[in-house]
């Protein structure tokens, strides 16, 4: 099953199936999002119960083209497209674990 999620105020969307996450853009940026093990081995606590798998959010985004300006038209057409980019980094950082919850990962979050 594919969830899709549109990022409210972007063009934005996420695609989450089986753990995978894909996320499309009309801003011209490459983003890519995935939750990382943090633990390579499981633990165990003093009772010897294991520890739940810790993660964490790894996210980047790269602009598909090199950036230069020469007039402020320019700088106004990028100045959209980072908003639009802070607009998803703020979803992110709200919704995480939701994200986390809806890859069906098991574990806790960093």
């Amino acid at each position: 099953m594919i969830t899709k999620i549109n990022v409210p105020k972007t063009s934005i969307v996420i695609e989450i199936e089986d753990k995978e996450i894909t996320i499309e853009n009309m801003i011209d940026y490459d983003i890519k999002m995935v939750f990382r093990n943090q633990d390579a081995e499981p633990s165990l606590d003093e009772n010897g119960d294991v520890f739940e798998p810790l993660y964490w959010l790894d996210i980047r985004a790269v602009p598909n083209e090199a950036t230069e300006y020469h007039s402020s038209l320019g700088v106004k057409k990028d100045k959209r497209k980072l908003a639009e980019l802070q607009a998803f980094f703020e979803y992110i950082e709200l919704n995480k674990q939701n994200l986390f919850d809806l890859c069906g990962m098991k574990g806790e979050l960093a």
